[in-house]
């Protein structure tokens, strides 16, 4: 599953973290990535000033104006028309920090989220508390910068000036740490994480990679804290019974497919075109079949090897004139 490294690493690169919704699929890519990312935008009601231009890169569009009832995006450098946008083009959409804190609480385990009011322009959020036993609590922060100067403030911030000790920090990426920063976090037992490595899309949410519990392992080893038992994440039921379900619709359009691909090649073999497919079973197409999106089709294969090999099946001709005996 998809990690969503970019949107991770335009956080740290966008100030105002505001965009039109060109340039954020630009940034979101497709498939499971753009599901989970969109649900923490929100809608502004001022038009955006700037559209991804697709003409020369990296030189945005601008001045969105109307004409004859069509609203164009123009080049500032040649000044010629270079796009024609809908009404909802040229909207402005912002990462809701408030939904954000929400589902990477939701996604990491044991982490209580917080409820804290959040300013708009905030650069440091306390999502929550990491919980590992009762009555026990580290506070978990996401800090936001985009300098390597910014975040070495923040952190001494939360760590020296505040006289904090086992802090859990977040940051999108690795990109602006330095040594002064790990240098900090490990002299004041505090533990820094990249959102990157740890959570993925899943779906249109988010859920953590096995490397949070591996961070949080040797967090726990580094101030001589000694986890329960019982501590081990496990995935919810519910969401092994609804991917369960999928697979089992992901099972039965291969059956149907299989029958009617067998058939074509039959008749490909009758009027001497040998043994060869009608066409390829691609998993966009295969979720179409399903009534499932392309990114369930992977997780399906994923989770069940016995359609990972019916897929197999369905795209090579020899396997399907056996499959049919």
């Amino acid at each position: 599953m998809p990690k969503m490294v970019r949107f991770w690493e335009w956080l740290e690169s966008r100030p105002d973290r505001t965009a039109a919704m060109d340039e954020w699929q630009q940034v979101l890519g497709g498939g499971e990535s753009r599901s989970v990312a969109q649900r923490f935008l929100k809608p502004l009601e001022t038009p955006s000033a700037a559209y991804p231009n697709s003409r020369r890169r990296g030189f945005p569009l601008n001045n969105a104006c109307q004409r004859d009832g069509i609203i164009l995006a123009r080049d500032e450098v040649d000044g010629q028309d270079s796009k024609k946008l809908l009404a909802g083009g040229v909207v402005q959409y912002r990462l809701c920090l408030h939904r954000l804190r929400s589902a990477l609480a939701n996604a990491l385990n044991r982490v209580c989220v917080s409820r804290t009011q959040i300013e708009p322009n905030a650069r440091s959020i306390q999502i929550g508390n990491w919980e590992p036993r009762k009555s026990i609590l580290f506070p978990v922060h996401l800090l936001i910068h985009t300098s390597p100067d910014d975040l070495k403030n923040e952190v001494y911030e939360q760590i020296i000036f505040g006289k904090r000790r086992g802090a859990i920090l977040l940051t999108p990426t690795r990109m602006h740490w330095c040594e002064k920063i790990i240098d900090a976090v490990q002299l004041h037992n505090t533990l820094l994480v990249p959102l990157c490595e740890v959570l993925e899309a899943d779906g249109d949410t988010l859920r953590q990679t096995p490397d949070w519990d591996q961070y949080l392992k040797g967090f726990a080893e580094a101030i001589n804290f000694k986890l329960p038992g019982n501590y081990q994440h496990k995935e919810p039921l519910h969401k092994r019974a609804t991917l369960m379900a999928k697979a089992e619709k992901v099972k039965i359009a291969l059956v149907d497919h299989i029958r009617s691909a067998r058939s074509g090649v039959v008749a490909n073999l009758d009027a001497g075109n040998g043994a060869t497919l009608v066409k390829f079973l691609t998993k966009t197409q295969l979720g179409k079949l399903a009534g499932l999106e392309p990114y369930h089709i992977t997780r399906c294969l994923n989770a069940d090897p016995q359609l990972k090999r019916l897929y197999e099946i369905a795209n090579d001709p020899e396997q399907l004139l056996r499959y049919g005996r």
